[in-house]
């Protein structure tokens, strides 16, 4: 069994009396309303409702709170509090303190606003941004890259690709192989674009010329060009180019060469003069045309936009993943990159779905390294998908003396909330209800909330983040108890181990949320916050 997360355990037990320890035994507290499990389709005040009574110790209770929300008390225990419920999944921490200091608590969830329909794209669901220093690092990786690049593969659909002359003397130029020697470039954002620049050695172009004319016979053959070096530089307009992903285009390319040579035999005069007069043009257009088809790929998978579905496997469940980019835009401190996605987990849809949260803008900081901010509403359509498939339904073995065996169901998805006001961001499991058997027969039931705390750790390859569930706040409150000799602490802890496995879970399914990376660049000083309704990771690079 995994060892199960740090926890903080917050044990209620209303209808036991027991002292641990030197502390005073807790007062008597029932929650009447609302009941568990509640959803309401509107965000709106919620009602408590309930009694607190004084413990076996007599001491008269001092104050009831929701939510931190004094409750009207009255003389006969009777309490009664009003508090605001946010759209989302919410639980309400109800605490009833004695005059001696002893506490009770009972914890229960509500789930408020319309729910949404999983598997359907949600608009802007990762954005990112990229320092200057991300591009120096996504520069010195795309020299190698580019040199090994099939450049013949993607300038096929193009050919031919220089069309030069008229009716009397013209000439078609079908490129049948380029490669090139060493490579390298520079970006650099501008307000824009991208400063583009690259410095490629040992050109080599071979191509076929078909000519034709009144003036000439027609007739075709093999030319090649050669340069020892060559630099292009300009303005790299990259755009979103729907689930192909971005489409990049060297404006104003200003190409240079060394040593340039044009190898040609059997073409009549006119058709050499015309290829000699428009050799630098041709030149360009062929060199500009292979860097942007090179650089493509590079941009795509630097910036996380999957050209078309995507298939993972997770846990024997498939994996479907579409994101297309929706906005990019840059300026002298870096660039900002807004990507639409899709994820649908087969078996997934029978889901009735997950309540959608409006989502603000995150506010992300180009000149500081990198930062991606993940919708909260991506990552609660993938919960509801794995609760409607039941792999967080648990049984498994609790041997605390009076049980062997206990089971967890959940009653709603869990939820990530990145909506506070607070910065952190939470994992919400909300009223589980945890059924604890002894040779096949219930002994006790409980409802089980848990609030974990969510950060981000490196992943297994230095490029690459993970999500990490840390410490935990967990309620347990007993439903129809047998009998008087439960352990409380026992009971909280094989809670505690079933939720650990659930996590466990959940971290497989979230790990394959594609997010933006960039060619051989590392994270550091890994953080994670909540900002209107976004979950950011940012960290430094080296």
């Amino acid at each position: 069994m995994r060892p199960a997360p740090a926890l903080l355990l917050v044990l209620t037990l209303t209808t036991i009396a027991a002292c641990i320890g030197e502390m005073p035994p807790p007062p008597e507290l029932s929650v009447t309303s609302p009941r568990r499990g509640l959803v309401q389709t509107s965000p709106e005040r919620v009602v408590v409702q309930g009694v607190a009574r004084p413990g076996v110790s007599g001491s008269p209770i001092a104050t009831v709170t929701v939510n931190k929300v004094p409750a009207m008390l009255a003389p006969d225990g009777s309490f009664t509090a009003v508090v605001d419920v946010p759209t989302g999944i919410t639980l309400l921490e109800t605490v009833a303190v004695s005059e001696e200091g002893a506490s009770a608590t009972d914890a229960r969830a509500v789930q408020a606003g319309e729910l949404s329909p999983v598997g359907r794209p949600i608009e802007r669901a990762l954005t990112a941004s990229l320092s200057t220093e991300a591009f120096a690092r996504l520069s010195a990786a795309a020299g190698p890259l580019v040199k090994g690049t099939d450049f013949n593969r993607l300038l096929a659909p193009l050919q031919p690709m220089v069309s030069l002359g008229d009716g009397n003397a013209n000439l078609k130029l079908s490129i049948t192989n380029l490669t090139l020697g060493d490579a390298t470039f520079s970006l650099v954002p501008t307000d824009g674009g991208l400063q583009f620049s690259a410095e490629l050695g040992g050109l080599s172009v071979a191509a076929t010329a078909a000519y034709a004319g009144r003036l000439v016979p027609t007739g075709s053959t093999s030319i090649s060009l050669t340069a020892d070096k060559l630099t292009i530089a300009g303005t790299l307009v990259v755009a979103p180019a729907g689930t192909a992903g971005f489409a990049t285009k060297i404006s104003s390319p200003t190409v240079r060469t060394t040593a340039l040579k044009l190898g040609a035999s059997g073409i009549v005069g006119d058709i050499l003069d015309l290829l000699n007069a428009n050799l630098a043009s041709t030149l360009q257009s062929i060199t500009t045309r292979a860097a942007e088809l090179a650089i493509d790929p590079l941009f795509n998978a630097a910036l996380g936009a999957l050209g078309g579905p995507q298939h993972f496997d997770v846990l024997g469940k498939a994996i479907d993943v579409e994101a297309s980019p929706a906005a990019i835009s840059f300026t002298r401190a870096g660039a900002q990159v807004s990507i639409n996605l899709r994820a649908q987990i087969e078996g997934g849809e029978a889901s009735p779905g997950y309540v959608f949260t409006p989502n603000g803008t995150p506010t992300l900081d180009p000149a500081d390294g990198v930062q991606i901010a993940i919708a909260d509403d991506l990552v609660n359509g993938m919960l509801a998908q794995v609760h409607a498939l039941g792999i967080l339904d648990l049984k498994f073995p609790a041997a605390l003396g009076f049980v062997d065996e206990a089971n967890l169901k959940l009653t709603f998805p869990p939820a990530l909330d990145a909506g506070g006001g607070d910065g952190h961001v939470r994992l919400v499991l909300g009223d589980m209800i945890a059924s604890f058997s002894n040779k096949g027969k219930e002994v006790i039931r409980a409802a089980v909330n848990a609030q974990v705390d969510v950060a981000v750790l490196r992943g297994t390859k230095p490029e690459e983040i993970a999500v990490e569930f840390g410490r935990a706040r967990v309620f347990v409150n007993l439903i129809d108890p047998a009998n008087d000799a439960v352990g409380g602490d026992e009971l909280a802890g094989a809670a505690a181990s079933g939720i650990s496995f659930q996590l466990d879970s959940l971290k497989q399914f979230l790990v394959t949320v594609p997010v933006p990376s960039v060619a051989g660049v590392s994270f550091d000083s890994l953080a994670l916050r909540a900002d209107h309704g976004y979950i950011v990771a940012s960290g430094q690079i080296h």
